[in-house]
């Protein structure tokens, strides 16, 4: 069986890359959190170690209820109701390297003191345990990069709640908050307001979780921020968009068009009001759609005087494409009375306008 199963990682090792990328599997163990990788297909067999739900496999012998796969340098078999297309959220924990008789550890890309060395990552690096071997390696992703340290080298990482630890404040009495992510980062934000809501949510539709804050809160609006993991680098990142945007106002998710949705209420009852539609670029929101509604202003000159006029009682509503040149984007414009627009069905026509060719 030994010499089996090393031809067949042979065969796989030579296995075109195209041909692995096209047809990725993960492991999904339902309610359970693992799942044992055997030695043959049988509940009866050796198990070879336990892997979570989330990692990733590749296929070579489907059986019915049992399939082989490759997972990591490790051949084995699992059935098969346990493994999806569909990526599911990682269930590993986090763990962070601790080596008491030196300042590293090796990654190995096989669990073997003899396997070649793919990186040595620091005392105090985090690193994502994918599975855990029957004599004692754990299969884990570190910064990208996955391969086997020994486990008796690792030391898990508290479980993460949503508790922050105020540092001090800001010279605008903003507060400013620590949180100590699930992978041991420590996360700095300000917030209005001493106690926060911290949640997690998959806000980049990657299958992992993220980290949201809300930060400030008022009469209409909830501006919070977004954490993403970034998993070349096993970090969280702070979103942005442009450059500049990092509070995002009345969120909400479309996983189905790949968008994020703010919407800020601006007063007179919503009748002004900002909506804007961002697209995930990298861990960036890049802003593709805005819905404008403000009051209607004039722009007068007489000679070398310029007035600026504003019309409190007339709305200006604007919907602009983001991708195209300025002078071009607008997709849709409207300048109506006030009590007009409260008794026609215009923000409905606004809505339309904005999903244009989106939904």
């Amino acid at each position: 069986m030994k010499r089996l199963l090393a031809l067949l990682v042979t065969l796989l090792m030579l296995l075109p890359a195209a041909m692995a990328e096209s047809t990725p599997y993960y492991i999904d163990g339902g309610n359970a959190d693992r799942v044992h990788l055997r030695v043959a297909p049988t509940t009866q067999s050796d198990s070879m170690g336990l892997y979570y739900t989330g990692t990733d496999v590749i296929l070579f012998d489907v059986q019915g209820e049992w399939t082989g796969v490759l997972v990591g340098s490790e051949v084995g078999y699992i059935m098969s109701e346990y493994l999806t297309a569909d990526q599911p959220a990682q269930a590993g924990p986090w763990y962070i390297v601790d080596n008491p008789q030196s300042t590293w550890v090796n990654l190995r890309m096989s669990p073997s003191m003899d396997a070649p060395i793919a990186l040595c990552p620091d005392n105090g690096t985090s690193v994502r345990v994918l599975g855990e071997t029957a004599d004692g390696w754990s299969y884990v992703d570190c910064q990208g990069v996955k391969g086997y340290m020994m486990t008796s080298l690792l030391s898990e990482v508290a479980e993460a709640g949503t508790e922050t630890t105020i540092l001090g404040s800001t010279a605008d009495f903003y507060y400013i908050h620590q949180y100590m992510a699930p992978n041991g980062q420590s996360i700095c934000f300000t917030a209005w307001e001493d106690n926060v809501y911290l949640t997690f949510r998959d806000v980049n539709f990657d299958g992992i979780e993220d980290i949201v804050v809300d930060t400030v809160a008022g009469a209409n609006n909830l501006f919070s921020e977004f954490f993403v993991y970034d998993r070349a680098s096993g970090e969280y990142i702070r979103v942005v968009s442009d450059g500049t945007e990092e509070r995002w106002c009345n969120y909400k998710l479309y996983p189905e068009h790949d968008l994020v949705a703010t919407y800020t209420n601006s007063g007179n009852a919503g009748l002004l009001h900002v909506w804007n539609l961002y697209r995930w670029e990298g861990n960036k929101l890049k802003l593709i759609r805005s819905a404008v509604s403000d009051e209607w202003s004039e722009e007068i000159f007489e000679g070398q005087t310029y007035t600026n006029i504003i019309h409190g009682d007339i709305l200006h509503i604007t919907v602009r494409d983001h991708t195209q040149a300025y002078d071009e984007s607008i997709l849709w414009e409207l300048i109506i009375p006030r009590e007009d627009a409260e008794y026609r069905d215009v923000f409905t026509e606004e809505m339309e306008a904005l999903w244009q060719g989106i939904k």
